[in-house]
């Protein structure tokens, strides 16, 4: 008799829509299911949600995690919030512009929005800038007051590594990445984010589940 060639389709099928996938979002919760050919589109990779109908998550304002997963060895990251409804305007930058090097996931445990946010709903935006262009998800939040728990699973892949970088067609403006002429999170935002970064970093290296380099200089120095 011969064998069966479904286990192996299944198998071959799995591969290849993993191969043109772009990245997709592990934490917090995405606005939809990820669609591979509408991730190109702004402002949620293909969706333009309303707030009443999207799965929302609470996000700590003094510091939540996001996660993501990259297929591509390389990229390029603005991390955005708005309380817009319709996650059309108000975007702003929360992290200081980033390079991610090796594909696979990564997580930011410490990623801290404007107080005046608290108790609105709105969306965090993840924007990536890599070989095949501009690519966009959003996850429905509701912006709370205080420090968020870490999630099981904030951690980076093997060989994954994160510098702060300057990147001038995507941290040009929140609301329209790709078009020069933004202002970029103040000196002290970069301080407060990597200072608090890096002790959380520090925590997981401790536990043997990431490694964390040599801290350096700001526009330097390891994004944890």
């Amino acid at each position: 008799m011969m064998p069966s060639i479904a286990p192996c389709a299944s198998a071959m099928l799995l591969l290849a829509s993993g191969i043109h996938a772009h990245f997709t979002v592990q934490h917090p919760p995405a606005v939809g299911p990820f669609i591979d050919d509408d991730e190109p589109k702004e402002p949620c990779g293909g969706y333009h949600p309303d707030i009443n109908n999207v799965t929302i998550t609470d996000f700590h304002v003094d510091g939540d995690a996001i996660g993501t997963k990259l297929t591509h060895s390389q990229s390029t990251w603005l991390y955005r919030a708005t309380v817009d409804p319709s996650a059309a305007n108000g975007w702003v930058m929360v992290y200081p512009i980033f390079d991610q090097s090796g594909s696979g996931g990564y997580c930011q445990p410490h990623v801290t929005v404007p107080h005046d946010f608290i108790g609105k709903k709105g969306y965090i935006g993840m924007v990536s800038h890599a070989k095949d262009g501009f690519l966009y998800q959003c996850a429905g939040v509701n912006f709370v007051a205080g420090t968020g728990n870490m999630p099981e699973d904030c951690q980076n892949a093997t060989g994954v590594s994160a510098t702060y970088t300057d990147d001038a067609t995507l941290s040009s403006d929140p609301n329209d990445p790709g078009t020069p002429s933004a202002t970029p999170t103040s000196d002290s935002q970069h301080e407060h984010n990597a200072g608090v970064s890096t002790r959380s970093q520090s925590l997981q290296a401790l536990g043997g589940l990431l490694t964390v380099g040599t801290m350096m200089a700001l526009g330097a120095m390891l994004v944890i």
